[in-house]
């Protein structure tokens, strides 16, 4: 017990907690960094034309591709927003397009790259980027009630994560709405209603990975059943009836096990093929808005395993906050955004995406291998000490019953 509580000590001292808290920027508060991963991002997509239905006949494509959100509040993108992921685009390279390729932004401020195509048989479009993007791990754990503002109902905000019922987000539904007002009470302040319907709605549903497509917050609600995209949507859904603006995020998780501290040089490589093999791991999860503190984010798909309440770490990569909504000429659009392409007549073709994974530097609350060797070192003493004291003590004891 003795060296249990020695060694403890130690580790106290040799790795104090790596905590950066943030009182104030850029209209974001009280939330801190804890660790961060800085990954090179490659992204690189091709497309071949095979066939149209009309044999010698051109194939037409039309293509959105989302870029990496740059979340953090000095961004000029977003507002509001925590330091969720980092992003710098190094380079970017869209070959084979028969139009000038265009950056269009969105109302709710993600950004795609369009562009389109008419190929004969065998001609390729590519597209090919590279990020540098650090995700931190971020937790707002010290929200006071005293330090959270008054919503501005006229705030945009409010017209876009909030005031309306929708597809996915049914805010009018008379069962949700009852339930909402059942969840919590009337004096509670956004955080704790926060807090008390992520947990119900972590209570309520049943993870199920075998939907195909998006369902929404009402059927979630009924069937008691979903996946990440279903626990975000109820939630975001719950949160809007009382008030508070919320919103999806959806992206990629590099990982699922949170437990993993990666390495400098350690690398992913994920892909997307016209035949349906896939290793990518789309995810959705949960920002929630609170005046003078800024979007919270938090999963209540992982809540229901770990704690991942007003809480982020750094696995998961954001294309798209918000909600999807089309633009001219692309009105077929998938929940996650990579690949998108849209094409008009009943082409054949072949598709290849890779998106790989490179860790650059890492900050993270391990012990350095050179301290490790110290403390090992040191408990080795602390143990040989104790030891030999209990021996000698045994041996006096001893010698004086034999007397």
């Amino acid at each position: 017990m003795k060296t249990h509580k020695i060694a403890f000590l130690l580790l106290i001292f040799l790795f104090p907690m790596n905590l950066m808290s943030i009182a104030s920027a850029e209209g974001v508060s009280n939330y801190e960094v804890t660790q961060s991963v800085t990954y090179e991002v490659e992204i690189n997509f091709s497309l071949t034309h095979i066939s149209y239905a009309e044999p010698g006949t051109e194939g037409d494509y039309w293509f959105k591709f989302s870029r990496l959100n740059d979340r953090q509040p000095n961004s000029s993108l977003t507002q509001y927003c925590g330091p969720y992921q980092e992003s710098s685009l190094l380079y970017s390279n869209i070959s084979g397009s028969t139009s000038t390729p265009f950056l269009y932004r969105d109302r709710f401020n993600n950004t795609y790259d369009v562009f389109n195509t008419t190929l004969d048989s065998n001609e390729k479009i590519t597209l090919n980027q590279k990020y540098l993007i650090k995700l931190n791990e971020v937790f707002f754990s010290s929200v006071k009630a005293s330090e959270i503002g008054i919503y501005d109902t006229s705030d945009d905000i409010f017209a876009l994560y909030c005031n309306n019922t929708e597809l996915y987000y049914e805010k009018d539904d008379i069962n949700i709405n009852a339930t909402s007002y059942s969840i919590v009470n009337p004096s509670d302040n956004p955080d704790v209603k926060a807090q008390k319907i992520c947990n119900w709605v972590v209570d309520h549903l049943t993870y199920n990975d075998s939907l195909e497509e998006e369902k929404g917050a009402k059927w979630a609600y009924d069937n008691q059943t979903g996946d990440c995209s279903e626990y975000s949507s109820l939630m975001i859904t719950l949160l809007r009836c009382q008030g508070i603006p919320t919103r999806k995020v959806t992206g990629f998780v590099i990982s699922d096990d949170p437990t993993i501290k990666p390495y400098v040089g350690q690398e992913w490589s994920f892909f997307s093929r016209t035949n349906g093999q896939t290793n990518i791991m789309g995810h959705a999860w949960v920002e929630y808005y609170v005046p003078n503190v800024g979007w919270i984010a938090c999963d209540p798909t992982w809540d229901e395993t770990g704690d991942y309440f007003n809480h982020i770490d750094y696995f998961r990569l954001n294309f798209n906050i918000g909600a999807w909504f089309s633009i001219p000429e692309l009105p077929d659009e998938s929940e996650f955004p990579h690949p998108c392409l849209v094409y008009m007549r009943s082409s054949t073709f072949d598709y290849d995406y890779s998106l790989n994974l490179k860790v650059i530097s890492t900050n993270l609350n391990t012990p350095d291998i050179v301290v490790i060797v110290v403390i090992c070192v040191i408990l080795t003493i602390v143990i040989i000490g104790i030891t030999l004291l209990i021996r000698s003590r045994r041996k006096k004891r001893k010698e004086y019953l034999t007397y």
